[in-house]
Parts: structure tokens; C-alpha cells; sequence
């Protein structure tokens, strides 16, 4: 009992100087609040908003105009294919950055040249010694899956890691009265270090984050090795900004990421005063966070002062102006040597063809870009409508009878023509919800009716319909009594060569190139209800688009459960959303269900 009250008096009497020496510092910005002490006080803030102290920060300052990175006649090629040359751009501070460019082009390539990860073949990039760069690769590699959420988290400094560990073991002991009375002081004096190096701050900005990206606290225990692909995005991404970095390089920040988390992202990106470079094909997501945007071709970088969609408007402007120009030039190129050759052998005419052929060796030649996209070029042929309700969902539970996923209070109705968006976080059942109007998953209650007049077609997210084991021309062919002439067709128009159709295996292909072969099937098939688990992902932001349209267009109904807001925004009449355990309809697509919330 002695030893205990004198434990108790000596981090009193320190927690008491402690405090008062952080209500003082405060007081002289805003004054004191109420009654509480400086170290609650600091603790609720911490509860109310993310705030990294100055004592994370490098102290090395960057100058007003000083760039952060700069890349410099950067080249690379793997063997004999050059991705790119050229290459030249500078990252100011709080610049915000996308890179775009074709597939393949070298996007990821370009991004860990500029974190030095790989060597540039030619050229050189240099980074300011002020510079703080968090990175998030395209895949995690984690040391070890067996560590837990939080101990993944604190390894983000090491320092403070072992700093934590060893107040939670004070902490432990003194709570079961194991805690030697000679250790008590260094204890106390433990705990000063602890707060002077911003501890309890920290310690707050963790868990903060962790409840920010989803993370319950009750799941802080789970190992690395049981979270969901999206789970473990979250933790890398939190544990990037946890190192409080000027300049983050994100690659594909919005893989496996469901709406409600990309849109705290991008809130959270917009809201700090840092420099971005981003590789994404989250179209919504780089009109959010991006102001400029860079496309990476062959030759080099081509700069455009605006986010993505205005950068579609003026790319297009640009490459009208050139091949303007181009065909110009041509016509005054081909005009000067038909002079040329018409006179070149006449005495009198000698001058003038040599001055001609002088100022033809000085004009600079006007190239049109070299690789050009290709268009998919397709259409979904829905046929003749046939009736007018296509699916009518009654008092529906979704799920297994010890997890009831989500229910529906009343019905929802799907008429031809609709073109249906499911929104939920992941887990919440949407593509259960696909397979149960397949008929392939039971509801718990409930009935679902579809119009025996329908004919469905079915996209799934992993592809699981396709035969990884089969040829492509094979596997669509398998799938439609079309002939071989128009599946070779189909195939074409979404970018297939002849060998990849007849040489190429179903699990051979990469993600992309599975996502457009399964598109390929639904074309054939000649389907009018469409059921699409996630039909975009993979594919590229020109193929998005290309997508898009056609589905737009499409005369039949489509029910498309997506995390792309763009898609969701294109082609959607109604919005479907799964949260708290209940599916409701709202009209309109997804900014008017936005709307809708916020009013």
C-alpha cells in the first residue's frame, strides 16, 4: 500500500508539472478551456482532427520556387523496347500531378525512377534534400503477414515503436502491482521523455487514422494475412501518410478501395499542403485531387495545365491543331519540291531552286505522334423491347442466418431501359446480390422476381465464367452460336491480333485483356438485361470511356454493381445503395444521389 501511494505521488506530482507547463504554452494562443489539463486537452484535439507535429518534420526547408524532384532527358527501354524518351518535368511543392499515357507505356516505370527504385538508361532526376517522399506502390509487400494492424502501423517509426512498447510494459506492470519500487522513478522520467517526444500524439494520430480508414478498434488485433486486398491498401496508405511526407507518389491509390474510402482519400489529399504524383485510372478521383495533368509518351512528357477531363478536351484541341498544321506544311513541302524538280536542271531557274531547296533544309518538320490509340469499336445490340418490368425485388435479406448482410424494407422495381448502380462498402453483399437474381444463391427471405421475356448476361469480377485452361478464340467461341467470322470480328473490334486469338490462353491474358474478352461474350451472346459485377476494373481511361458510351447507349438494362463514380455517373438512371444493413433506391445517377444525402 506504501509502495503504491508512493508510485501514485511521484507521476502525480509530474503529470501536474507536465501540465501545467502545456496549459501556459496554450494559453498564450487561445487560453485555457474550462477546467481540463493540458494532456486531455491535447488529447481531445487529437479525437477532433489529424494534426502531425513540427517535431516529425525534416528540418531542411525548401525555398519559394525550389522544385521537389526533377526528372531530366529521362529514358528507359527493357531489352530492345524503349518506353519512353526523353522525359522532362519538374514537381513543385504542392503540385498536384496525374500521369497518364497508353498501357504499357512505362507510367509505373517513370514513378519509381523518380523514388529510386530503378535506373534511368539515360538521363538523371535529383531530389531536394528537403524532400519527405511517401510511396504507394501498385502491390503492397509486406515484411511479414503474421504481424497484426497495429503493429504494422507503429513499425512506421521505428523509434517510437519501441518507445510505445515499453510504456504499454510500465503500464501493464503497474497495473498488477508488479512494477519494482526503484523503477518508479525512471518510470516518471520515462514518461516526460515520452510526452517531449510528442507520444501521446502520436499515439492518437495512430488510432485516428486507423478508425479513419475503416479500422475498428476491436480489429487492431487481426493479422495482415486475414484482410481483404482493400484492407491492405488502407494500411499502406495509412502508413504513408503517417510518415508525413511533402511529396506522396501514389500508383494506383484506389485499387480494392470502395467509394466511401476513395472519397475520404481524396478529402484528406485535397485538405494537406503537399505535392502529389499520381498514376491512377480513377478518372473522378484525378478531377478531385489533380490539378495538372502529364502525359508520358514515347518522346517524352506532353504538360497540361488542368485536371483529366478538361485535359481530354484539350488533347483533342491539340492534336486537331497539329494535324492542321501538319497538312499544311505537307502541301507547301510537296509544292516547293515539285518546283524544285521541275526546274532544277534549267539555268535560268537555278537561283530559286537552290534557295528553295535551302529554305526546305531549314524548315522544322511537323511529326504526328507515332503511337496512336486504338479505339474499341463496339456496339451491345439489346433487341426489340419486350416487356416492361424486368425485375422486381420484395422484402429481400441477403446473406447466410448468422450474418444477415443487408435486408430491403418494402420493393424495388427495374424496368427496361433502367440502367441500375450498386454502391456499398465491400463485403456488403453486392455481388451476392447479383448471384441471387441469377438464381444461384438463395435469399433468407423474401422472393425475387425476373421476366421470363429477359435474357440475362452475366459479367463477373474475378472472371471466374471463363476456362483459364482454353484458348481465346476458343472460350468466346464456346459461348455463342455466332460463327467463327463474326467472334473473330467481336474480338477485333476490342483489340485482340489474330495470334493472341488463336495462340493466347483465358489464363495467360492479363487483367485488362480478360475484362475485354468477357465483354466480347456479352456482345455475342445478344443479351437485354445486363448483370455487371465491376466491369471496368483493369481496363485503362481510354478504354473507360470507350466503355462508358456504350453502355450509355445500350437500349436494354443493365443492374452494375461499381466503385468507378465516372461510370456510375455516365450511364446510371438509378442508384442503388448498401449501408447499415439496408438497400435503398434513389433516383438519378450518382452526383444526384449526393445531392440527395446532402439535402
Amino acid at each position: 500500500m506504501r509502495f503504491q501511494s508512493r508510485t501514485l505521488f511521484f507521476c502525480c506530482l509530474l503529470f501536474a508539472v507536465s501540465s501545467f507547463s502545456v496549459v501556459l504554452t496554450r494559453g498564450g494562443e487561445g487560453g485555457i478551456e474550462g477546467e481540463k489539463t493540458g494532456e486531455e486537452k491535447i488529447m481531445k484535439e487529437e479525437k477532433q482532427k489529424i494534426k502531425i507535429s513540427n517535431k516529425f518534420k525534416n528540418p531542411v526547408a525548401i525555398r519559394a520556387g525550389e522544385p521537389l524532384v526533377i526528372v531530366k532527358d529521362v529514358a528507359k527501354s527493357y531489352g530492345k523496347e524503349e518506353l519512353f524518351c526523353d522525359a522532362r518535368m519538374r514537381v513543385m511543392p504542392r503540385e498536384r500531378i496525374a500521369i497518364v499515357g497508353a498501357n504499357g507505356i512505362g507510367k509505373s516505370t517513370l514513378l519509381k525512377i523518380i523514388i529510386g527504385q530503378e535506373e534511368a538508361d539515360e538521363g538523371a532526376r535529383e531530389i531536394h534534400k528537403g524532400a519527405r517522399v511517401g510511396y504507394l506502390p501498385q502491390e503492397t509487400h509486406w515484411k511479414s503477414l503474421e504481424k497484426t494492424i497495429e503493429e504494422e502501423i507503429y513499425s512506421a517509426n521505428a523509434k517510437m515503436s519501441v518507445m510505445i512498447a515499453r510504456k504499454e510494459d510500465y503500464e501493464a506492470r503497474e497495473a498488477t502491482g508488479e512494477l519494482p519500487e526503484e523503477e518508479v522513478a525512471d518510470y516518471c522520467r520515462f514518461l516526460e521523455e515520452f510526452k517531449a517526444a510528442d507520444g501521446y500524439r502520436y499515439q492518437g494520430m495512430i488510432e485516428r487514422l486507423l478508425l479513419d480508414f475503416g479500422f475498428a478498434r476491436d480489429s487492431w488485433r487481426r493479422k495482415i494475412i486475414s484482410l481483404s486486398g482493400g484492407e491492405r491498401t488502407k494500411l499502406a496508405l495509412a502508413k504513408v501518410i503517417l510518415a508525413n511526407p511533402n511529396l506522396i507518389v501514389l500508383d494506383e491509390p484506389t485499387n480494392h478501395l470502395d467509394i466511401e474510402t476513395c472519397e475520404w482519400l481524396e478529402n484528406f489529399l485535397i485538405g494537406r499542403n503537399i505535392a502529389i504524383l499520381c498514376v491512377s485510372h480513377d478518372r473522378y478521383f484525378l478531377d478531385r485531387v489533380c490539378g495538372n495533368t502529364y502525359e508520358l509518351t514515347k518522346n517524352g512528357i506532353e504538360r497540361y495545365q488542368c485536371c483529366y477531363s478538361d485535359y481530354v478536351i484539350e488533347r483533342q484541341a491539340r492534336r486537331a491543331a497539329l494535324e492542321k498544321k501538319y497538312h499544311i506544311q505537307q502541301k507547301y513541302l510537296k509544292e516547293q519540291q515539285e518546283y524544285i524538280d521541275r526546274f532544277r536542271y534549267k539555268a535560268t531557274k537555278a537561283a530559286g531552286v537552290q534557295s528553295r531547296i535551302k529554305q526546305l533544309a531549314k524548315i522544322e518538320k511537323i511529326e504526328l505522334p507515332k503511337e496512336q490509340a486504338k479505339d474499341i469499336k463496339i456496339k451491345l445490340d439489346s433487341g426489340t423491347r419486350l416487356c416492361r418490368r424486368v425485375l422486381k425485388l420484395d422484402g429481400i435479406a441477403i446473406g447466410c442466418e448468422d450474418n444477415i448482410l443487408f435486408s430491403l424494407d418494402g420493393n424495388l422495381e427495374v424496368e427496361w431501359g433502367d440502367k441500375v448502380g450498386i454502391i456499398g462498402a465491400n463485403g456488403m453483399g453486392k455481388s451476392t446480390l447479383l448471384k441471387s437474381i441469377l438464381g444461384r444463391t438463395k435469399t433468407l427471405k423474401g422472393k425475387i422476381s425476373v421476366s421470363d421475356r429477359v435474357r440475362i448476361g452475366y459479367y463477373a469480377q474475378a472472371h471466374e465464367e471463363m476456362d483459364p485452361s482454353k484458348i481465346l478464340l476458343e472460350e468466346v467461341a464456346s459461348k455463342t452460336d455466332e460463327s467463327e467470322e463474326r467472334v473473330r470480328s467481336v474480338l477485333g473490334a476490342m483489340l485482340f491480333a489474330p495470334f493472341e486469338m488463336e495462340k493466347k490462353k483465358i489464363g495467360d491474358l492479363s487483367g485488362g485483356e480478360r475484362a475485354r474478352a468477357a465483354l466480347a461474350e456479352l456482345i455475342l451472346r445478344k443479351v437485354n438485361f445486363l448483370l455487371l459485377d465491376e466491369p471496368t476494373n483493369h481496363l485503362d481511361l481510354p478504354s473507360k470511356e470507350v466503355i462508358a458510351k456504350v453502355f450509355k447507349e445500350y437500349k436494354g438494362t443493365i443492374l452494375l454493381v461499381s466503385h468507378d463514380r465516372y461510370i456510375l455517373n455516365e450511364i446510371c438512371t438509378h442508384i442503388w445503395d448498401v449501408k447499415n444493413g439496408k438497400l435503398t433506391g434513389y433516383l438519378g445517377n450518382y452526383d444526384d444521389y449526393k445531392y440527395h444525402l446532402a439535402h
